[in-house]
């Protein structure tokens, strides 16, 4: 059985779009990637090959971040409220990007995988373009590990 974090599939199928994938020490996958998406525009950000993609959508006022498992497990999606900025401002009133974090798992077998999301984003203008930069974390879940 194929390693599910190995770093070669994501390499492989993000190198279109920017995206980067690395092993973790303890055998985890981290991958980041950033992209300018039109508001209303739906895009790919984080691939894991038969596993999991992430897409983000701006919107008028607000995001849609849609993840999805790419096999048949159930998938767990939260936002991590430690992680989350609030400048009391619109984006394009705000120096500073906006910062999203989420929880993940996905349900496989032997083990899960959990992990987590950070994503930072910026808009250009009224209507604009935005800017996401995404980095996810993801573990095996091995008994004693």
């Amino acid at each position: 059985m194929a390693d599910p974090l190995d770093p070669g599939p994501p390499a492989v199928a993000g190198a279109a779009h920017g995206q980067l994938a690395s092993r973790l020490p303890d055998g985890g996958l981290a991958l980041s990637a950033h992209k300018l998406v039109e508001e209303g525009a739906r895009a790919l950000l984080l691939h894991v090959p038969g596993l999991l993609r992430i897409d983000v959508c701006p919107l008028e006022d607000g995001l849609q971040v849609i993840p999805r498992a790419l096999r048949d497990v159930r998938l767990g999606w939260e936002v991590d409220e430690e992680a989350v900025t609030e400048y009391g401002k619109t984006a394009e009133e705000s120096p500073q990007p906006a910062l999203v974090g989420f929880r993940l798992a996905l349900w496989t077998e032997p083990h899960p995988i959990a992990g987590r999301l950070l994503l930072s984003f910026t808009r250009t203008g009224e209507h604009g373009p935005s800017h996401f930069v995404g980095h996810a974390v993801l573990l095996e879940m091995r008994p004693g590990g």
